[in-house]
């Protein structure tokens, strides 16, 4: 059993050596790296933002500016120029044809009043001519009777039976009201 402790601490410290070496070379790896950043990288990222920030400053953002002024001044020759002329070339037709509906509709309400006017006169003359016909009399007379016989060929009651109703309802109230005072 001597034997195998004796192996077991050798395997022990081979792994712990292993582990010790691995962790010594990361950090000199690591140890290189940061160098490496502070001395090239840093100052070359440095250096870009600088040339950026330059670049920016001496054409990009004159060249904006400059963009923006053209696009102002093209606004200004062409597109303003050319809306009104788009307004003016739709407005005008526009505001004709209003107008014409307009009229068309004062027409229309002046030709319906006239139309009326001579509706009312066709059927005024209507009525005088139909009143010197002989028969007109007869013949409305004869259409009344036969409409007011009408309810009664259904079993209705007429206009006369109804009022006499009513007349001998409202006696019979009165009788009833003059009961209940006693």
């Amino acid at each position: 059993m001597a034997k195998s402790e004796k192996t077991k601490k050798t395997g022990k410290e081979e792994s712990g050596v292993i582990v010790d070496a691995f962790q010594k070379a990361t950090d000199t790896v690591s140890a290189k790296i940061k160098d490496y950043n502070e001395k090239y990288l840093a100052k070359a990222i440095e250096n870009g933002k600088e040339k950026v920030k330059e670049i920016n400053e001496k054409y990009v953002e004159k060249t904006i500016e400059k963009g923006k002024d053209t696009f102002k001044e093209y606004n200004e020759k062409y597109l303003a120029k050319n809306i009104e002329k788009g307004k003016e070339y739709v407005e005008g037709p526009y505001n004709k044809l209003a107008d014409k509906i307009d009229e068309v509709l004062a027409k229309g309400r002046d030709i319906e009043k006239d139309a009326l006017k001579k509706l009312d006169e066709f059927v005024e003359n209507g009525r005088k001519f139909m009143y010197k016909i002989p028969m007109v009399e007869t013949v409305e007379k004869k259409m009344t009777d036969g409409l007011n016989a009408l309810p009664g060929m259904v079993n209705m009651p007429n206009k006369g039976e109804i009022e006499n109703l009513t007349k001998a309802m409202k006696a019979l109230n009165s009788n009833i009201e003059s009961l209940k005072t006693i």
